[in-house]
């Protein structure tokens, strides 16, 4: 993510170069520096954003640059702003010719701002190159490659060897064994998708190791995951038709393909596929098991509903569900036999579990070996932090969905945080505020694709890998709502603060004051007077890009409102649509850079429009 936006700090400094912009020399020698030396540090970003959990060092470095990456285009859009104000009071008469002259004034004194931080942005990447030596980033990525290669290999193999006994697959288990066991001699492929934690490994398994089956004799299973390499994918697949390895390491893609072809004459197979990511894995993997006409079969998992639905035209897709509330409870207790005062307490907190398996099996284990009520009690009360300390695989595969998307996905993901928990909202209004938060932009319009399409695929993108849970759909099949799963919610919490992508003020909870400092978004849960108060005088003012108020039906004042628009000059998004008044103020009409702007509803009667929106 972090490269994707220094390739876009580059372009936007090297557009302003181009467009020969009339400025004072040293902005513009500045600029074409800042360029030249965001270009240079780009390679060592693409290395070491991919092991950035390795080391908090790591991390610190790339989110340091990340920032001036980030100054660097807010600063040019200012200008650009500045620009477009000094051009629309230059035609005129002597009254316009004056106002042009003070604003030239004001254009001068806003240069010369823009210089000072254009130097400060050069002072702060000189200690960035510094850091990079003085941490040693270059050894420490060298070293962190190979023990990443091991974290790899092992999540690998986790995913089919950690089985959990998870009930509720009764119903998905007959009609997906009663497909495997029919009379059709043809090749049968059953793909099964759904959200991480869901339980798709584990039924693939009970399927794969079900008596009635057993006639397979000729049977394999492999983990494909993320990373993965196609030679080493069909080594695996071959060791574990025959159970050793033979000189496998010494033949390419071709004679590995040839090899379990030959396998494969001596009848009819049975073979599980775990965890594809992406359908290139499946093509090459395909090749090697053609239809014999000899009842075979293939069982494949994935996160990603496209995958399965083009797998193969005859395919049979068949998506997991999340368990009901007794199958939750049933599944907590296979582990944890709660005592009868127990009982409650443990309902409560299965019930936070959403009937995602996954999360109810960690769950069960924080409480294995808690006998009274007071440890109970603790747990319910840290419920969400305990879940994510203590368990590494929750964390793991959410994270794992979350890294597989594009940078472009990625952001409209985290923008997911800014909906409360269990909030649904509506997809029409996400695509709007997606497309002016310049998430996507009309650099991705071409061949009759607009905007609006684009916005399109990222929700349908994110519905397909289970990330969004769809609520409604519209008379003609078209989404209309969505809400997100509590535990994908905290993902997207988790990482939109560590990526200082955006921040949510709650006056109801004990938050640091730092919280809001250098975040480009802001939500206000609520509390906008308290939220003003905290920030204090801030220089961050003139960097924040979008501001959400999200209250439900709670009204909010004039000048609350007018504070705002006077505070955040520079802001592209303000989203009211959950909050009620009387009128909108002025001042909204200077917000020159706005892209989107929710209106509140009004209170008794119609809300009163100002002329300032009017008229621009």
């Amino acid at each position: 993510m972090v490269d994707a936006i220094v390739s876009f700090a580059i372009e936007k400094l090297d557009d302003f170069l181009s467009r020969q912009v009339n400025t004072r020399v040293g902005v513009t020698d500045g600029v074409r520096w800042l360029k030249d030396e965001l270009a240079y540090l780009q390679s060592s970003v693409r290395d070491a954003e991919a092991r950035q959990e390795l080391d908090h060092r790591i991390r610190q470095w790339i989110n340091n640059i990340k920032e001036v990456a980030n100054d660097a285009v807010i600063i040019l859009e200012r200008f650009s702003a500045l620009e477009e104000d000094h051009a629309a009071t230059k035609q005129g008469g002597m009254d316009r010719r004056l106002l042009s002259l003070i604003c030239l004034c004001k254009k001068e004194a806003s240069l010369y701002d823009i210089g000072k931080e254009i130097e400060s942005l050069k002072r702060r990447v000189v200690e960035i190159k510094n850091r990079r030596e003085e941490y040693g980033i270059a050894n420490m990525l060298a070293t962190l490659r190979g023990q990443q290669r091991k974290m790899s290999v092992l999540l690998r193999t986790t995913a089919i060897e950690n089985q959990v006994d998870v009930v509720g697959f009764e119903d998905d288990f007959r009609a997906l064994l009663a497909e495997l066991m029919g009379e059709d001699s043809s090749l049968k492929i059953i793909a099964i998708h759904g959200m991480g934690g869901l339980g798709k490994t584990t039924l693939a398994n009970k399927l794969y190791h079900s008596s009635e089956l057993g006639h397979f004799k000729i049977r394999a299973k492999v983990c494909v995951s993320q990373e993965y390499n196609i030679g080493d994918v069909l080594r695996r697949i071959i060791r574990s038709f025959m159970g050793h390895d033979l000189d496998l390491w010494k033949m390419d893609e071709v004679d590995l393909l040839q090899h379990l072809r030959k396998l494969l004459d001596g009848g009819s197979y049975l073979v599980l596929i775990d965890d594809i990511w992406d359908l290139e894995a499946w093509e090459m993997i395909k090749k090697a098991f053609p239809d014999k006409k000899n009842g075979s079969r293939i069982i494949i998992t994935t996160r990603n509903k496209n995958v399965a639905q083009r797998v193969d035209d005859r395919c049979l897709v068949h998506e997991l569900r999340f368990l009901r509330e007794d199958e939750s409870w049933q599944l907590f207790c296979k582990r944890v036999e709660p005592a009868q005062n127990l009982e409650k307490l443990g309902k409560d907190m299965v019930g936070k579990c959403q009937g995602l398996p996954l999360a109810i099996v960690v769950l069960s284990g924080l409480l294995l070996h808690k006998k009274n009520y007071d440890d109970w009690s603790k747990v319910r009360d840290h419920i969400w932090r305990q879940l994510k300390g203590n368990s590494v695989e929750i964390q793991e595969i959410l994270s794992l969905s979350y890294n597989d998307l594009s940078f472009q996905t990625r952001q409209c993901f985290l923008y997911l945080a800014r909906f409360p928990e269990d909030q649904t909202f509506r997809v029409h209004k996400l695509k709007q505020i997606w497309i002016a938060e310049e998430f996507i932009s009309e650099a991705d319009e071409g061949d009759g694709i607009v905007m609006e399409d684009v916005a399109e695929d990222n929700l349908n993108e994110l519905i397909n890998r289970n990330m969004i849970q769809i609520v409604t759909l519209l008379w003609d099949g078209q989404v209309r709502e969505c809400r997100v799963h509590d535990l994908v919610h905290d993902l997207a919490v988790q990482k939109a603060k560590e990526e200082k992508f955006l921040a949510i003020f709650d006056s109801s909870k004990q938050q640091p004051s730092s919280l809001l400092q250098g975040q480009p978004r802001h939500t206000i849960n609520n509390g906008i007077g308290k939220y003003l108060e905290s920030l204090g005088p801030s220089p961050d003012d003139l960097k924040l890009r979008s501001l959400a108020l999200i209250y439900g039906t709670r009204r909010v004042e004039l000048e609350e409102v007018k504070l705002v628009c006077m505070r955040f000059k520079y802001i592209k998004v303000l989203d009211m649509l959950s909050v009620s008044s009387r009128w909108i103020p002025e001042e909204i009409g200077d917000l020159v850079l706005l892209k989107f702007l929710g209106l509140m509803h009004g209170i008794s009667e119609p809300l009163v429009i100002p002329p300032t929106i009017e008229a621009s």
